[in-house]
């Protein structure tokens, strides 16, 4: 990460003229700015917030959108949000909605009476229309809006690392739990790319739902796993996220099960699950990295940002 001084010694001006210009605090020649401004964007340099605090009447404060904070996955991705943002001296409000569309709609109205300074969103309910009125920073990390700049996993790549996986393994009628219809969200490419990979190959995907409660509770998730599997009897491979893919290997140990996320909870068991693994500690250093831009009136290079996933071996395929 740049520092301030590297900055004033590629604009060929003093430390205190480079703080004056990021601040607004004193007189800048127009000239020492423009110089100034090109050195921040080569260098990508983003100053330290709790300097720009004192100047720009903030509230070093990010709010961070989730559906619920026990999901594996996104309790892994917050904490490391917070060691991010730690890293520019903000401090972490969690915004825990349930899916209920009022609470989100009280946590963007705190963002819009400047209680928060940015917005981090893990995932949205409300109209597209209702983000795009805000004129506010707020990155998202899985629904599209227009507008909204996005953070992602590359879920097209993980549903072709799946497809790989379960062909390879000879399957022939796979279940999964991602519904490509959902245009909006990015996460559903991983159904959409898994789709495409088998159907190649002639081989069946079937598409199932868990309700959130069921994705976040292991009992209403064994319960849900036990109907699915009387249903499809003859299915011989099963993605879906790692709670979902943990009361599958509890309930049916003769089928090829891949996880989703890879998060600690694939380790829990006594085989341990192969898993597409997001990488959280990356989502979240880039969805910081573009925040913090936006809150400081900085360019964007590019406004969609999707981060690889990789394969983790383990005893369930």
């Amino acid at each position: 990460m740049a520092s301030i001084r590297e900055v004033a010694k590629l604009a060929h001006v003093a430390p205190s003229t480079v703080s004056r210009a990021l601040n607004g605090s004193g007189y800048v020649s127009e000239k020492s700015k423009n110089k100034i401004k090109k050195a921040v964007e080569e260098l990508d340099y983003i100053p330290n917030q709790w300097i720009r605090n004192l100047y720009k009447k903030r509230t070093g404060i990010i709010g961070v959108m989730t559906p619920d904070i026990i999901h594996p996955y996104f309790s892994t991705l917050w904490n490391y949000l917070e060691a991010e943002l730690d890293q520019y001296g903000y401090n972490v409000v969690i915004c825990n909605t349930r899916g209920n569309q009022d609470k989100e709609r009280e946590y963007l109205d705190t963002l819009e009476r400047n209680l928060f300074d940015g917005l981090i969103v893990g995932s949205a309910f409300l109209s597209d229309e209702y983000y795009m009125n805000i004129e506010k920073p707020i990155i998202s990390l899985d629904r599209i809006i227009p507008g909204i700049p996005l953070v992602t996993s590359d879920h097209h790549q993980g549903g072709i690392l799946a497809g790989e996986l379960f062909l390879e393994k000879g399957c022939k009628k796979v279940m999964c739990f991602s519904d490509p219809t959902r245009m909006e969200l990015a996460s559903a490419d991983s159904a959409r790319a898994l789709i495409d990979v088998m159907e190649k190959h002639n081989r069946e995907v079937i598409i199932e739902s868990f309700q959130w409660e069921e994705v976040i509770n292991y009992q209403l998730c064994m319960k849900r796993t036990r109907t699915l599997l009387d249903q499809y009897p003859d299915v011989d491979g099963i993605m879906a996220l790692d709670l979902c893919a943990a009361a599958f290997l509890k309930t049916e140990k003769n089928k090829k099960i891949l996880a989703y996320d890879g998060t600690y909870v694939t380790d829990f068991n006594y085989h341990s699950i192969d898993s597409i693994v997001q990488d959280a500690k990356k989502v979240a250093k880039e969805s910081v990295n573009m925040l913090i831009k936006l809150i400081n009136d900085q360019p964007l290079k590019k406004r969609e940002v999707l981060v690889p996933v990789k394969y983790k071996k383990g005893d369930t395929l």
